[in-house]
């Protein structure tokens, strides 16, 4: 199983799938490795954006994810902290897709993802990368352990990191990893949860703000519910997230939804790297991914579609470095360029739509929302994060921050 490639993928979840499967069509002998075995259990909010389902179209497998198990969403509920809610469409960015939004498992997805890429690249489970191999500067390798100790070396023109937040490649690389810039979420899978109506749902609690609550229905019978909360907004120490998920789903607004709710399996919480365009995602022979990169949405806190993205990305620009002969920090360069081109936009404008997430202006938006239709849909995007920068925006933005004093 040893031998000489032109990149090896660490990590097979959707960032390392289409780095592997974008890499491989343009010519590159790929290698993709994985510490676990498919399917696999990934704690996730399961909802597929239509950016996310863009890129699986691209990759030729959203017909196929379609012929899986999966719940189709169209549409958004917004509830503020005092009850007054609104529910609107969701955005669609590629009027050609056959839906707008799905939820899907995590455990469905990536074994999507990780075998249609065993059909096209060298692929190796149960293998967890322990070193990279350096030499002169350059990520020109890694060292694992394959099942049962057995140790291994394999080398390649360049490395690309898609190991997820605790990224092997990326802090053996001496990548920064900015604290700073995380989130706590707390997830669990419940049975019987009423009142779901085949819609995403998303609820802006006072004690979980600037973060949210969602509740997203599962094509299993299972509901989906977790929260989100960017560490920085902790205002006390004490915090804990498993039983705040506990006291909201107890709360007056929910209690009688979840009455007879069962919860499958323990709450389990992580710490997400948040996206900004200031992290160092490339070096001398290597780049990060998907989580690895820190790519997840500070507002949404979605990091699926900026995973596809970012693969593709780096996919393109290994093939450039092939052709030029140059893998070193200089010829990856036009990496975080794409990347934060694509990405840059709305994760600049995160901190200040959080600083907005407060009961009156989130009442404000709703309001609005509920009395404009037909803005209905911009206004969902500035309450999760998603809409672009424009002259109207900032105009809307400057009201907000005088309303939410």
């Amino acid at each position: 199983m040893q031998g000489d490639y032109d990149v090896i993928v660490v990590g097979a979840g959707p960032a390392g799938t289409s780095a592997a499967l974008h890499g491989s069509r343009l010519g590159l002998k790929t290698l993709l490795l994985d510490k676990k075995t498919f399917p696999r259990e990934k704690s996730c909010g399961d909802a597929l954006s239509s950016a996310s389902l863009a890129c699986l179209e691209e990759l030729g497998l959203l017909e196929e994810l379609l012929r899986e198990s999966f719940v189709k969403v169209s549409e958004i509920s917004y509830f503020s902290p005092s009850g007054n809610s609104v529910t609107v469409p969701l955005l669609k960015l590629d009027k050609s897709l056959p839906v707008t939004g799905v939820i899907c498992r995590r455990v469905i997805l990536d074994d999507l993802l990780f075998q249609a890429a065993k059909k096209e690249v060298e692929v190796i489970d149960w293998c967890a990368v322990k070193e990279v191999i350096i030499e002169d500067g350059r990520a020109v390798g890694v060292k694992a352990e394959l099942g049962g100790g057995r140790e291994c070396e394999f080398r390649a023109r360049a490395v690309v990191g898609a190991d997820g937040a605790n990224s092997v490649v990326a802090r053996r690389m001496g990548v920064k990893q900015y604290p700073e810039h995380r989130s706590v979420a707390a997830q669990a899978y419940y049975r019987l949860v009423t009142g779901t109506m085949g819609m995403l749902e998303i609820h802006f609690v006072e004690e979980v703000l600037p973060g949210f609550v969602w509740i997203y229905p599962t094509e299993s019978g299972m509901t989906n519910v977790g929260l989100s909360l960017p560490l920085t907004s902790l205002k006390q120490k004490a915090f804990r997230p498993r039983k705040t998920l506990e006291s909201v789903i107890r709360s007056p607004l929910l209690r009688e939804r979840f009455a007879f709710a069962e919860r499958m399996g323990e709450i389990e919480v992580s710490i997400i790297p948040l996206g900004h365009t200031m992290r160092q995602v490339h070096g001398e022979g290597f780049m990060l991914a998907g989580d690895a990169a820190g790519l997840i949405h500070p507002c949404s806190s979605e990091g699926v579609s900026g995973a596809l993205i970012s693969g593709e990305l780096a996919a393109k620009v290994l093939a450039e470095a092939m052709e030029n002969n140059d893998f070193s920090r200089k010829g990856l360069s036009r990496y975080p360029q794409l990347l934060w081109n694509r990405l840059g936009p709305t994760l600049r404008m995160a901190d200040r739509l959080l600083a907005l997430r407060t009961p009156k202006a989130i009442d404000s938006l709703i309001r609005s929302a509920r009395r404009r239709p037909h803005n209905a849909g911009w206004i969902s995007g500035v309450l999760i994060g998603s809409a672009l920068p424009s002259e109207e925006l900032a105009s809307l933005l400057d009201y907000l921050d005088f309303f939410s004093r």
